[in-house]
């Protein structure tokens, strides 16, 4: 089935040097389109297709592209996505086909229609109703076809794709597949193709230069008279109009660029930041003999970065920043990355108080560009080459392609801040023309686009003086060791350049949560005192799969198949070193919460430029929440602070409460409502934990709980007959286990929870023997699509498959299969929408199956859409108000509705999805009543309301 969408291209900017031609500015008045029937039309092609692996390449010679193929015997998957998530091809490498159809309209026959891929991994070609199109060999880059003369005037049109995976860089997994959307882009022949926004504030006065390009094509039959207009919004406001200047002869079958320059005045200026990241619509539209024919939408921001000798300056401000890596994808998803994944993925970087970083070697999509411009990021994008490489060659056609996509697509966008030729390729031995290469690359993205910053980044500038380094405006530089010694070397090389550790680690880090052993204050709190170091890039975000397995030990990938770099799990549980690194990555030195007076205060102060991060604090808020002893809040109040520029102390806040409370909390909130940190006072100690599931085995007990918010930690201990005592290690986790227990022997269990107060008082002591059993792997993690639902658990050694039973009763299990996949397994719903209940176990080399797991429940999409946040509060500000809500996996954003205090309704989506805190800074939402809130899906479904409470 066609779903019709009309998309708004969300492109935006750069800032750099432009011409004052004139200056026109407009009060702001509420702009209202009449002519959105003449933005171009998008018909989705997302569904299930026809799916067929081909690992003996028949389809060359049974010429599966044909119409008549016989593909009654053919699979079902889903496009977007990616074949490696399905059990069935989840290790399949090599060539797959895909097959659908779809009907014309009448419509198009007088317009252009172009058959659009976001993206294919890796190499594709492309039929249509038997005819070839052509082929793309970029696997994370767009590409399309004019398919106008192709498509079928009535009935249905057939198209095949041929996909093959082969291509793996580095220890990435090589997600196979359609994995980003597919659509018709139907346009009039004579059209918009692009347009360019180059903005450049002038810090002196307040203005800014705007210089428009918009690229125009004729494909009609006869020469025209074309003239383009220029609108600019902000936040639905119409800002300037730039109408047209003067007309153009545009011959047919040819291309002509308009350009115009203008000066936007100081009153509608408004920069873009990554702690206040302003964005801007421009609406073009072109005219045809005076009558307007097609109009384009983007976005774009107006922002300064300059490198000025060894530091770095954003909107004239030097700034020292931080950010991590990571691989975009997930073990449920692959890289497919819808927008819910994008949404979490950048909510919790910017939890993390990341701003700046090489963030993936892989082109991030548009989507993923368009939510880190929303919530505010510096990204350095990469063609991608890694290590010893072919494509090293200055004469290559590819990376020079690759590149030059990068600047046509990604040209509008203020979160791009530079590019990178290429990734640790700079070894002279392995790759003996990379300097030719990295100097004419980086040449080649000065003259694309001279706005924005030409880096490479390197693993050899500390063991190489002449590095490719020396053609780079920053010397983005990757270590896993000795980091302040190799540090100083590269400085020593480059003593008038900037350095930026792109990546910086040790080794992996625990696929446990728990066991998680990052110590980034030893790993990076040394290298803050060196003034021409702007920041770092912790490797990395969250794990990803991968197979690689080193001669390091502490580098080889766990059995899960989860390479275990990251802050987060392949499924986003947070592990201990996350806290660790947002403290560290937070703005503040001192952050510091007195209980011993009267009432609580609370004093903070803001990293000066002799550390990192540094930058200027505005629009942050202190928050401070009272829990009481069953951890529900008890009261709760907010103080802005004021500007914080790098050094500056804040006022000494006092709390207003006075009265017992089991625990205080405070946390600075960034000026979008991101957590940046926490520090609590605990006065109680927590409730007991009761155990839910016991699991044993021969020399080990686990229990499993359900955890308490006024818990930082719960150990398990086990006390034997004759009162010896073994203590488990303390856990972040909702299980606990001990170990060393002797086999067949009955044991006496404490669960306690544990807090700054101390540790909870005993519960019940269940008696429980060890016995011969096998442990029930761990779920790490469980998500409901609508049609299926994804498990993540943990994987043994002597693991050889593992054993599913499911059904729609608790305690009831209609299906069961056996599960060979590592770390993930996708099972079909029996039926959609509907809630599942299920159970685990593993199937082990030499030994007995393994005992089953608890019973899990798993809430599947149904067709009402997401369930909204049941626990949402608010809380007044002097502007607005601040939201406080749980999370729902799966969101990309909330709908509020509520009565005005006049009685006019109010209604807004927030652009976060994975916040626990929104900030609402619109006066009208002051004295609101009757507020309630939904959770809008992928789809853009909105789900059902639930009230929110004022506290």
């Amino acid at each position: 089935m066609l779903k019709l969408m009309c998309r708004t291209p969300f492109r935006v900017l750069l800032s750099i040097v432009f011409l004052h031609i004139c200056s026109l500015s407009y009060g702001a008045a509420k702009y209202q389109s009449t002519e959105s029937e003449l933005a171009s039309t998008q018909v989705s092609l997302a569904g299930d297709w026809q799916f067929q692996i081909d690992p003996y390449k028949r389809a060359d010679t049974e010429k599966w592209w044909k119409l008549k193929t016989d593909t009654s015997n053919w699979d079902r998957i889903a496009v977007p996505g990616v074949w490696d998530t399905y059990d069935r091809y989840s290790t399949y490498m090599g060539d797959a086909w895909y097959r659908t159809e779809f009907k014309s309209d009448s419509d198009w026959r007088s317009q252009q229609v172009r058959l659009v891929f976001d993206s294919v991994y890796h190499d594709s070609q492309v039929w249509l109703n038997g005819q070839y199109l052509g082929e793309n060999k970029l696997g994370f880059m767009a590409f399309d076809f004019d398919v106008s003369k192709v498509l079928k005037k009535r009935g249905l049109n057939t198209l095949v794709v041929k996909v093959n995976n082969r291509f793996r860089r580095g220890a990435v997994w090589n997600w196979g597949g359609i994995r980003r959307p597919v659509y018709l882009d139907i346009r009039p022949k004579t059209h918009i193709e692009k347009v360019y926004v180059t903005a450049e504030p002038n810090l002196e006065n307040g203005s800014a230069n705007i210089k428009m390009q918009a690229f125009l094509s004729n494909l009609a039959k006869k020469d025209i008279t074309v003239s383009a207009d220029f609108s600019l919004l902000r936040e639905g406001e119409l800002v300037a109009q730039y109408p047209s200047e003067q007309t153009h002869q545009l011959k047919a079958g040819e291309s002509l660029t308009l350009v115009q320059s203008q000066v936007l005045a100081a009153k509608d200026v408004a920069l873009w930041h990554f702690n206040d990241p302003n964005l801007y619509h421009i609406k073009t539209t072109l005219r045809v003999n005076g009558k307007p024919v097609h109009t384009h939408q983007d976005r774009f921001g107006i922002r300064k970065v300059e490198v000025r000798g060894r530091e770095f300056y954003l909107n004239g401000e030097q700034v020292r920043l931080v950010g991590l890596n990571m691989v975009p994808e997930d073990r449920f998803d692959g890289n497919s990355l819808p927008l819910s994944r994008i949404k979490e993925d950048v909510d919790l970087l910017k939890s993390l108080n990341a701003n700046f970083a090489r963030l993936s070697g892989p082109a991030l999509p548009k989507e993923y560009l368009d939510y880190l411009d929303e919530a505010g990021f510096l990204v350095v994008e990469e063609v991608a080459l890694w290590g010893k490489d072919a494509l090293v060659d200055p004469d290559h056609p590819l990376p020079k392609q690759w590149l030059e996509r990068l600047v046509s697509d990604n040209y509008n966008h203020p979160s791009v801040v530079a590019r990178s030729v290429g990734n640790e390729i700079g070894d002279l031995n392995k790759n003996p023309k990379v300097m030719e290469y990295v100097k004419g690359a980086i040449e080649h993205a000065k003259a694309l686009d001279p706005t924005r910053l030409a880096v490479y980044i390197s693993y050899s500038a500390d063991y190489q003086e002449n590095d490719p380094s020396r053609f780079s405006d920053i010397i983005m530089f990757n270590k896993y060791g000795d980091h302040e010694e190799r540090l100083k070397v590269v400085d020593s090389y480059h003593p008038n350049k900037p350095i930026f550790f792109s990546e910086i680690g040790t080794a992996l880090d625990g696929v446990d949560p728990n066991e998680s052993v990052l110590d980034v204050e030893k790993l990076m709190g040394p290298l803050r005192k060196y003034p021409y170091l702007m920041g770092t890039s912790h490797f990395a975000f969250s794990d990803y799969r991968s197979t690689w397995y080193d001669e390091k030990p502490s580098w080889t990938t766990d059995f899960s198949q989860n390479r275990a770099w990251g802050v987060l799990t392949s499924y986003r549980n947070p592990k201990r070193s996350f806290n660790k690194l947002q403290n560290f990555y937070s703005p503040l030195e001192t952050f510091d919460l007195n209980t011993k007076g009267d009432k609580p205060e609370i004093k903070l102060s803001s990293r000066s430029l002799d550390s990192f991060p540094a930058y200027t604090m505005k629009g942050y808020r202190l928050l401070w929440q009272v829990l009481d002893s069953a951890g529900e809040t008890k009261a709760v109040g907010q103080f802005a602070l004021p500007t914080l520029k790098p050094g500056d102390s804040a006022p000494v806040y006092t709390v207003p409460y006075e009265g017992e409370y089991a625990s205080l909390k405070a946390t600075l909130l960034a000026p979008d409502g991101y957590v940046a940190q926490v520090v609590s006072h605990d006065a109680k100690t927590p409730p007991v934990p009761e155990i839910s599931a016991t699991h044993i085995s021969l020399d080990t007990i686990r229990v499993h709980f359900k955890r308490s918010p006024l818990a930082t930690e719960y150990q398990l201990i086990a006390v034997d007959e004759q009162g010896k005592v073994f203590e488990g290690k303390p856990t972040i986790n909702d299980f606990a286990e001990v170990t060393g227990l002797q086999p067949q022997q009955e044991y006496s269990l404490r669960l306690i929870a544990l807090n700054q107060a101390g540790k909870s008082k005993a519960g019940d002591s269940p008696k429980v023997s060890t016995a011969p059993n096998e442990l029930p792997p761990i779920i790490w993690a469980t998500e409901g699509k609508r049609d299926a639902f994804h498990i993540g658990f943990s994987v043994g050694r002597n693991d050889f498959a593992f054993e599913l039973r499911y059904g729609l009763e608790p305690g009831v299990y209609s299906h069961s299969h056996i599960v060979q996949t590592k770390g993930a397994t996708r099972a079909p719903a029996i039926s959609p929408g509907k809630t599942h209940y299920f159970q685990f176990r593993r199937l082990i080399t030499g030994t007995i199956d393994s005992d089953w797991s608890q019973e899990y429940k798993v809430v599947l999409q149904g067709l009402e859409g997401l369930e909204p946040p049941h626990d949402a509060q608010a809380i007044q500000t002097e502007s607005g108000m601040i939201i406080q809500l749980t999370p729902v996996r799966g969101s990309v954003a909330y709908r509020i509705v509520a009565h005005a205090a006049d009685g006019i309704k109010l209604s807004m989506d927030t652009h976060q999805s994975y916040s626990e805190f929104i900030t609402i800074n619109d006066r009208a939402w002051l004295n609101a009543k009757n507020l309630r809130i939904a959770t809008l899906n992928d789809k853009g479904e909105v789900g059902g309301f639930a009230p929110v409470n004022f506290k």
